[in-house]
């Protein structure tokens, strides 16, 4: 997988880097180099999607933090787990709705860019959160926690050509060199 990082401020400045997350790593030797991993994309909002995966499997907005606890969907509501009353109280799924968001985000960007608009939102929780729901109570968003199962979801298929994908991290890496486009039989001068 090609790992394209974010362009820093710190670099420029000689402050310390921070590191990367905690998904790169484990993705890159699970995926191939037709997958590309890109951190911290600015889509048309004021905040960034934490990271974007684009392959032959699609396109995939991935969030990656959320506050350590119990959370469960029920009745069509949100609830955390609350140790101090030991009991579920009413939740603002913020973790959720972002990854949501960020997921309908990319597509509307990529639609105006008329690219495949098809986007898959992913929340990937770290370890110490636990997100339930009833049947029929889906979120709205893919929630995968192990990175074989995500590495296995995200490169599942083939919905996305190489010329594509190219064309999809041109725009989301503005570092990135534009892709040649194939020039048509019978087209060229004389």
């Amino acid at each position: 997988m090609v790992i394209h990082r974010p362009i820093s401020t710190s670099l420029r400045l000689a402050l310390p880097r921070s590191a990367g997350d905690r998904l790169s790593g484990p993705l890159s030797r699970r995926l191939d180099d037709r997958f590309h991993y890109l951190r911290r994309v600015l889509a048309g909002g004021k905040e960034p999607i934490e990271a974007v995966v684009v392959g032959p499997g699609g396109t995939w907005a991935l969030t990656l933090r959320a506050k350590p606890g119990r959370y469960r969907k029920r009745n069509g509501h949100w609830y955390h787990w609350s140790e101090a009353t030991d009991s579920w109280i009413p939740w603002d799924a913020a973790p959720i709705t972002g990854a949501r968001l960020a997921g309908r985000r990319l597509e509307m960007y990529l639609e105006r860019a008329t690219l495949p608009a098809s986007v898959t939102a992913c929340l990937a929780p770290p370890r110490g959160v636990e997100i339930e729901w009833d049947a029929g109570q889906r979120p709205g968003v893919q929630v995968i926690r192990e990175v074989d199962a995500l590495a296995a979801r995200i490169g599942a298929g083939e919905t996305l050509p190489r010329g594509q994908v190219e064309r999809i991290v041109a725009l989301l890496d503005p570092r990135q060199p534009l892709p040649r486009l194939a020039r048509s039989p019978g087209t060229g001068a004389r």
